[in-house]
């Protein structure tokens, strides 16, 4: 079974199992947009992942958060500013306040191929992954990526 997308040059066609919907993280963990930086800091550490889309109350999109947005922390902490200082005002600042908006978003039947260029292209490292009507579905990771490549480049090595 193939599933076609335009291209700008022509159409093709990929294996339905190039679809990032066979290898994005499900569900995604995702925060609320009213959250506070520490509370999300927190919960990135306790699933070891780097990045988070924001939703709203109905799980629709609204933005992504990265470590790098909130990194600014270990600066402050390098500047010589109190640790204890610097997680007051985690505790102050809300998800909302740092986010990118409007991330680049995929649905569930992009391709492994479309998915990478637009990461390459936006020197991005991650996609959330949206049904059509903006819902958080997953979100698909060059850690994700690498893994279709590794399982591709073995299935290649065992028909040699």
């Amino acid at each position: 079974m193939c599933a076609q997308f335009a291209t700008e040059k022509h159409e093709r066609t990929f294996p339905v199992e190039h679809e990032i919907r066979y290898w994005m993280r499900a569900p995604a963990v995702t925060a609320n947009i009213a959250a506070f930086l520490s509370d999300t800091l927190a919960l990135m550490r306790e699933h070891d992942i780097r990045r988070l889309p924001i939703v709203v109350d109905t799980g629709e999109l609204r933005g992504i958060i990265t470590q790098g947005d909130i990194r600014g922390a270990d600066v402050f902490r390098a500047a010589g500013l109190d640790p204890l200082d610097i997680a007051e005002a985690l505790r102050q600042i809300r998800v909302y306040e740092v986010m990118t908006e409007n991330p680049i978003t995929v649905l569930p039947d992009t391709s492994l191929r479309e998915a990478a260029l637009l990461m390459i292209e936006n020197k991005i490292g991650g996609l959330p992954v949206v049904d059509e009507d903006n819902i958080v579905v997953g979100i698909i990771t060059e850690s994700d990526l690498f893994e279709a490549l590794v399982y591709q480049l073995d299935s290649i090595m065992l028909k040699s």
